[in-house]
């Protein structure tokens, strides 16, 4: 698998599962990431936290209520606790037997399938964001990925202290919504080589800018054939949707896939 730098460089365009597919699957589970896998999806996009107890599993909250069965603030649990949550019966029933996994476990099933994108959370009040994600890109290290993994945040400092830390790593801005600056003038600050917008907010400027500065565009969330027509009117290149499956097919039967 080529690195990540240099697969952005080779196609023109590519579909991003959205805490994998996450329209058919519970979102962040080992579900999800097989469904994605089997659509021969080329990115997943996953939401890490880190437990009590230091361990970097995927969910998307600071609380555990909405996608398990169980109640409280993720950061006060232990590994062992958020594992016997059922992660999946919110969905549906056919999932009641999946559970919050380790980032760990992902990387397992991705590793020579498909590339990362890892959503940093902005801090909690009075939190270590930095202690946080050392230990997120210590395990993303120890897998051998760090060359196929992009990480991303509305947290912009979180991302110039990755690329300081480590210049070697892949980092993408979410845009804050009402932040009207141009993508270059975004990198200019964190030196991001992407900047992911919400699909209503890219404009024919941004994209020019884009252009001009090197900077690759994603957007979120395309789920539509309406979606897709709409960012591809706009030239972006990584289109992030909950039905991975099905926007790749429309791709496909519009010959825009490559």
């Amino acid at each position: 698998m080529l690195p990540l730098k240099d697969f952005v460089a080779s196609i023109d365009r590519f579909v991003v599962a959205h805490r994998g597919a996450s329209g058919t699957a519970p979102e962040n589970t080992l579900a999800a990431i097989r469904q994605s896998l089997a659509a021969k999806v080329q990115m997943i996009e996953l939401d890490a936290h880190v437990t009590a107890d230091n361990r970097a599993i995927l969910l998307h909250d600071n609380v555990v209520g909405r996608t398990t069965g169980g109640h409280g603030r993720l950061s006060a649990m232990t590994f062992e606790q958020l594992r016997e949550l059922d992660a999946g019966s919110w969905f549906h029933s056919d999932f009641s037997a999946e559970r919050v996994p380790l980032l760990s476990e992902a990387l397992d099933l991705l590793k020579n399938r498909a590339y990362l994108n890892i959503e940093i959370k902005p801090p909690l009040p009075d939190e270590d964001y930095q202690s946080r994600f050392e230990i997120i890109f210590r395990t993303v290290n120890e897998a051998e990925m760090i060359p196929y993994t992009l990480f991303a945040s509305f947290h912009h400092a979180t991302l110039r202290e990755i690329k300081r830390r480590y210049p070697e790593s892949h980092t993408a801005a979410i845009n804050i919504p009402g932040d009207k600056r141009l993508p270059s003038e975004i990198a200019a600050e964190i030196a991001c080589e992407g900047i992911v917008y919400g699909l209503r907010e890219i404009t024919y400027a941004k994209m020019s800018d884009a252009e001009k500065s090197g900077l690759y565009i994603g957007a979120y969330v395309i789920n539509t054939e309406d979606d897709l027509h709409r960012a591809m009117r706009y030239g972006v290149r990584a289109l992030a949707s909950d039905f991975p499956a099905k926007i790749m097919e429309l791709l496909r039967s519009c010959n825009l896939a490559r």
